[in-house]
């Protein structure tokens, strides 16, 4: 039997192969393989690789070189095994020339500098592994995530999260007992096994079983029962430490793992013990030439290398590759590495890098500058270790590789300090290096070392000497501020407007991104004029992104207007950045041209532009990467369309992370659900918004919609938790501003003033002194002089006074302006606008009117047939008693009692909503609920409960 023979791992590689079954007939699956060092999780890999069904197979490991990763490393070893074993080549200028240098041109006038640059690329990756995958299947290994830099494991987020249906199988290999308290893989892991189709499988150590069968293959025969005894106590069943102890059985007890490895190595030669040092040093992996070169500068000439290294092989501490060699485990290079004495590590890196910077056939483009980067580094050499980590940050940048950039420039800044003249190495000074990984920062969404960074320069700058480095510096650090949700992003804009002057070119970006700030900080008169200024400063200096920024801006601004104005500047804007390739303005421009027709109750042209984000992210490549939030604002349209089945359906569709994105996700899923009355859905899916996104790492902004589904929750949901949602709208307006923010809060105050309606009517203890506190404060915000004025805003505020003024006839009159515009809107605009007239109509004794308005809002259900809406019209029917509907029992709504009845003839879900016109989803929630009111443990239970109260 070979010593590298497999034991007590049957029922581990029966798991990962009929996994990989599963991914050929059902979609892409993954596997999580954690075990500690030397447990054997590369062998296991091996086995699994060699009679896997799947027709293509793949192995990238990640890299140990600390701060100087090399980004994308096993992705980059996947593609090229691809390429090779016959995939197709990769069209010229092709994304995937950032992973595939010397194979695929880079493409043409692209930096990897952007956000959308990064997006572009894992979609190009994701596409051929989709392509490679058919027909047959793709096994794809990566070893050793717990080394991997943040770029790889976020592109290995991104494909788990949107492989799907593609015949691909990952297995990735994790050292669990490296996860340190501070790894980022610590909290990552639980994440990662939450996603759909991911299974962790954990390796444990070997039992005597397997312990004696692993001996006997090492050494041809079974250990007796003590010895056998005392190998599984010694080694604690690593496969690895089995491997050791029987190598050298009669070297006593080592001090510890490391000794223990070295018994593999003490027997070898001078020469070759000599050789592995050096090896080690570059990781648990080199390549040959390079290996050559640093042995020959250490006296180790070709002949007695190819010896060492022979002997290393047959000795089973190194292993051949297609170019170099690879320890047999990364703990053997960890212990030989750590056998060196200082100067002998501090040669061995000087001369690799040596090696590295005259260009040694091998290691290329990044490869070669990263690992230069390393061993610089750790030679002491500071001044080649700093311009190689400059050289190396470029090329990090050209790769979208945006924390390995912002990594390796903090490298640059931490040798700065330790040479005479840095500057005259890389062509820049203290304050314009700063200035870059500012800008890294930012890129690399890290907004609060950007903002540390620039105030380090700023501390050391003139105003009056450096006065346009001073400004940039403000500018960037307003960015990030205004990014934190902090107010010092003004003070910051405001000084770096002082440094400049009007027709300097940095004008038009002071302008417009101060006229960003305080849009989001709801003081729309400066930023109007500010956006206003911008767009002419931009226009003067041919700066067309600011000038695209600005019409952006200024067309979301006046969204509050409902004008043709602010229209025609939104697709301005939208026009300039899609000339101009200005993909994050183009992107929100379309955004924000849907939320302006929703403002003007153009509800099919919202959805309309919201397909048309989509189709141009897909274009442009970002529809799995950054499409998801458009999906958002497409989903919202079809909400306010009544066409909640679709929307459902594209929420479901789409893929998301859990991130920011995957928040705003859980947002809407919340919201839709609240809809439907299905109030679990919606709690759940507001409680994982929540923890996704803390509201101390979020701005105002995100947690609006979340507040205003909350006090829907409260306001229609079972019970009358009447006061809980006036006091939710009070917290509101405390923590974010909720109802003095009035251009984004406009659309949902009418909800909040029906709370104070109900209320009122209500009269219990403490309902009026809640009521009166939470009118007081509308009032206050409906008095506003930013009120908006679009057909929304002057629906909202007719709508609000019609609910907070208590004389009916006054009430009345207010409902009278508002329902010319309801009679635009859809849904619970135009629902409870409606219920609102129909009960000072009602209240006023005009029964002739509330029976008009009534009739008027059951024919809207016929377009509009969604829970929240029809709890309001079963009550305007209950007033009127009109139809043995109006008053079920048991609190039923008489939808509730509709579904009981087609449940009690034997209809499955589907069948009952062929029958009621409604989805088989929003039959669950009226049946779980109806079933919640009756008490009703099962379906069955509710129809024979319905029975005896006559309902069925």
């Amino acid at each position: 039997m070979s010593p590298s023979a497999l034991v007590g791992r049957r029922h581990q590689v029966d798991h990962l192969l009929s996994d990989a079954a599963r991914a050929r007939s059902e979609g892409a699956r993954t596997v999580l393989l954690c075990g500690d060092a030397g447990i054997g999780k590369s062998r296991l890999l091996e086995e699994y690789l060699e009679r896997t069904p799947l027709r293509h197979r793949a192995l990238g490991a990640c890299l140990e070189l600390g701060a100087e990763g090399i980004a994308f490393a096993p992705f980059t070893a996947l593609l090229r095994q691809l390429v090779r074993e016959g995939g197709p080549l990769p069209a010229a200028g092709s994304e995937l020339g950032r992973l595939l240098p010397g194979q695929v041109a880079d493409p043409a006038g692209r930096a990897g500098s952007g956000d959308h640059d990064r997006a572009r690329l894992f979609e190009a990756v994701l596409t051929f592994l989709e392509e490679r995958a058919e027909p047959d299947g793709l096994s794809l290994v990566v070893e050793d995530l717990h080394w991997a830099d943040a770029s790889t494991r976020d592109l290995l987020v991104f494909l788990l999260r949107n492989l799907g249906s593609a015949p691909v199988h990952l297995v990735v290999s994790v050292r669990s007992d490296d996860l340190h308290r501070a790894h980022p893989l610590r909290r990552a892991l639980p994440e990662l096994e939450r996603l759909p189709r991911v299974t962790r499988l954990d390796l444990a150590p070997l039992d005597r079983e397997a312990v004696a069968a692993q001996a006997a293959a090492l050494s041809g025969s079974v250990p007796d029962s003590d010895a056998l005894e005392l190998l599984l106590e010694r080694s604690g069943g690593n496969p690895l430490f089995v491997e050791s102890f029987l190598a050298a059985p009669d070297g006593g007890v080592p001090d510890g793992p490391r000794e223990l490895l070295m018994r593999r190595v003490e027997p070898l030669t001078a020469t070759t013990r000599k050789v592995l040092g050096l090896a080690s040093v570059a990781g648990d992996r080199v390549d040959h030439a390079l290996l050559a070169e640093v042995a020959e500068a250490s006296g180790v000439g070709e002949d007695d290398l190819d010896e060492a290294l022979r002997e290393a092989v047959d000795a089973r501490v190194l292993g051949a590759t297609d170019t170099g060699y690879v320890f047999r485990h990364a703990l053997l290079a960890e212990a030989v590495k750590g056998d060196l004495l200082p100067g002998q590590r501090v040669r061995a890196h000087r001369r690799y890098a040596t090696a590295l910077e005259a260009g040694v056939p091998g290691p290329a483009g990044t490869e070669a500058v990263v690992q230069l980067a390393h061993h610089a580094y750790s030679a002491h050499d500071h001044p080649r270790a700093l311009t190689a980590a400059w050289e190396a940050a470029r090329y990090a940048r050209a790769a979208s590789a945006h924390p390995e950039r912002l990594a390796l420039l903090e490298r640059v800044l931490e040798l700065w300090e330790l040479l005479p003249d840095p500057s005259g190495l890389i062509g820049r000074t203290h304050g314009e290096l700063l200035l870059t990984v500012c800008g890294a920062a930012q890129v690399a969404g890290d907004h609060r070392r950007a903002v540390e960074h620039a105030g380090e320069a700023l501390a050391d700058l003139d105003p009056a000497a450096e006065p346009e480095l001073v400004a940039r510096l403000l500018v960037t650090r307003g960015l990030s501020y205004k990014e934190l949700g902090r107010i010092e992003a003004l003070d910051d804009l405001r000084a770096a407007a002082a440094l400049v002057p009007d027709d300097h070119p940095e004008r038009a970006v002071v302008s417009a991104t101060t006229a960003a700030v305080l849009m989001l900080r709801g003081s729309d008169a400066g930023a109007e004029r500010f956006a206003r200024a911008a767009i002419d400063q931009a226009r003067a200096s041919g700066d067309r992104a600011s000038e695209a920024d600005a019409l952006v801006t200024l067309g979301s601004l006046l969204h509050h207007t409902g004008s043709e104005e602010a229209l025609e500047l939104l697709r301005e804007g939208v026009r300039i950045a899609r000339e101009r390739g200005y993909v994050q303005v183009e992107m929100r421009g379309l955004n924000n041209l849907g939320s302006n027709h929703s403002s003007r109750f153009e509800y099919e042209e919202w959805r309309a532009s919201s397909e048309e984000a989509l189709a141009r992210s897909a274009e442009l490549g970002l529809a799995r990467s950054q499409g998801s939030w458009l999906v958002n604002g497409l989903v919202s349209a079809l909400m306010n369309l009544g066409r909640l089945d679709e929307a459902r359906e594209r929420l479901h569709a789409s893929a998301v992370g859990r991130d920011l994105a995957g928040a705003r996700r859980q947002s809407v899923v919340a919201q839709l659900a609240a809809l439907e009355g299905d109030w679990e859905t919606s709690r759940r899916a507001l409680e994982e918004f929540a923890r996704l996104l803390p509201r101390e790492t979020a701005t105002w902004v995100e947690y609006m919609p979340p507040y205003y589904t909350r006090v829907l929750l409260l306001l229609f949901g079972p019970g009358e938790h009447w006061v809980e949602a006036a006091r939710t709208v009070l917290e509101g307006e405390r923590e974010i501003g909720m109802l003095s923010r009035v251009r984004f809060s406009a659309g949902g105050l009418s909800m909040m003033a029906m709370a104070v309606w109900r209320l009122r009517r209500r009269a219990g203890e403490g309902d009026r002194e809640v009521a009166e506190e939470l009118a007081a404060a509308l009032r206050s915000a409906l008095e506003r002089d930013d009120w908006p004025t679009s057909p929304e805003g002057a629906l909202n505020r007719h709508a609000s006074l019609g609910f907070l003024e208590e004389d009916s006839a006054r009430a009345l009159e207010h409902w009278e302006r508002a329902l010319p515009l309801a009679e635009r809107a859809l849904g619970l605009n135009r629902g409870h606008c409606l219920f609102g007239a129909f009960w000072a109509a009602h209240d006023g004794g005009d029964s002739a009117r509330a029976r008009d308005l009534l009739r008027r809002a059951e024919a809207g259900l016929a377009e509009f047939d969604v829970y929240t809406v029809r709890v309001l019209v079963e009550e305007m029917r209950a007033a009127l008693g009109s139809g043995p509907s109006a008053v079920p029992p048991a609190g039923l709504t008489p939808r509730e009692v509709e579904v009981l009845v087609e449940v009690a003839k034997g209809a499955s879900n589907r069948e009952v909503g062929e029958a009621l016109f409604i989805s088989a989803k929003t039959v669950s929630v009226h049946l779980s609920n109806a079933m919640g009111k009756l008490g009703a443990a099962n379906r069955t239970a509710a129809v024979a409960r319905g029975r005896e109260l006559g309902l069925v």
